[in-house]
């Protein structure tokens, strides 16, 4: 019993580092891409090399500097465009991971520095307003919940009960729309339906979908929906 004390009590003092910090504004500071060419493998005395691509991203928060990086996979796109320096975002840290959240998209990086630097220029309420009005996705890494990007979304406060969804109109049929790389921009007959992955309810009738996300090509459908129809669509985008 005695030689388990020190181990109870090392695991009880290491649980609240693990607790994620609340979601804050920041700014993008710079993105920066890097790529390297590693050799997978030999055939007969000659290399088979790979490139691959990392992003080392630091982000403006208050007066620190924060810095992660990650590779690309087909799991994980590249960071938007506009993130350009001074980009709005919102930050979150959950133990040396960063999660950084914009309505263009998302990455998840690994934290290498933490550092002082100057002083945040403040947000603006519209720059705000964008940041407080994302939808979180159906599907969203661990860290980017609803209930922890809010004031209140914690244990001791937890976030009022979202409402029961309610079953679909009997006079539509059913959309499943996913994508690579998923948190693309749904458009049907032209209008946004938000992000993927998305289920959306639409009236009989031939529909035309289109699935876009920066940096890649727009991919589009036509098809046909009946009444009570569940249909799914997976949308693979091309890189420019």
């Amino acid at each position: 019993m005695k030689r388990l004390l020190p181990i109870l009590l090392l695991v009880l003092t290491s649980i609240p580092l693990l607790a994620a910090d609340p979601w804050q504004y920041g700014r993008i500071g710079d993105v920066h891409k890097s790529v390297t060419t590693k050799t997978k493998a030999w055939v007969v005395n000659t290399p088979i090399n790979e490139d691959q691509t990392s992003y080392t991203v630091s982000v403006h928060v208050m007066d620190k500097l924060l810095v992660g990086n990650y590779e690309l996979t087909p799991e994980e796109s590249a960071p938007p465009q506009e993130w350009t320096t001074n980009y709005p975002v919102k930050v979150q840290l959950q133990g040396d991971t960063m999660y950084v959240r914009s309505p263009m998209g998302n990455v998840r990086l690994h934290l290498v520095q933490r550092k002082t630097s100057r002083l945040m220029q403040p947000l603006t309420p519209e720059e705000k307003k964008r940041l407080e009005q994302m939808e979180s996705p159906a599907q969203s890494l661990v860290g980017f919940s609803e209930s922890s990007s809010k004031p209140g979304g914690d244990k001791a406060n937890p976030a009022p009960a979202e409402p029961a969804p309610q079953p679909p109109p009997v006079n539509v049929g059913t959309v499943t729309v996913r994508s690579t790389p998923y948190l693309s921009e749904v458009f049907v007959d032209g209008d946004s339906m938000g992000f993927t992955p998305a289920k959306i309810n639409l009236a009989p009738g031939k529909h035309t979908f289109r699935v876009e996300k920066a940096g890649y090509k727009a991919w589009t459908k036509e098809m046909m929906v009946t009444v009570g129809s569940e249909l799914t669509l997976d949308a693979s985008l091309e890189r420019k």
